[in-house]
């Protein structure tokens, strides 16, 4: 697949990435149909966040279909149309606590 990549303060490069697939039982996997790059993006292009690195695929909005969940996924199916929100949080990582 396809991926907007940050490459350091200023860069960014279309790469060539491994297609993602199901590793905990609570993920889904979305074909992306439309995504955007948001305020968030521009600063990481400036390079005004230091805790992302150089190596990370940018758009984190956007909307798809499901084509794949986990075993635990219960609230969507295959075929759903979904809205990835740029307000999602895990709750345990340092950056959502």
């Amino acid at each position: 697949m396809k991926a907007l990549v940050y490459t350091g303060p200023g860069k960014i490069s279309w790469e060539e990435k491994t297609k993602p697939s199901i590793e905990n039982p609570k993920d889904a996997l979305i074909r992306i149909l439309k995504t955007t790059i948001c305020g968030t993006d521009l600063h990481i292009l400036k390079g005004d966040v230091p805790t992302v690195s150089p190596g990370t695929i940018r758009g984190h909005e956007g909307v798809g279909v499901v084509v794949e969940i986990g075993k635990q996924v219960t609230k969507f199916k295959p075929g759903d149309h979904v809205l990835i929100s740029c307000i999602t949080s895990c709750g345990q990582c340092e950056m959502c606590k």
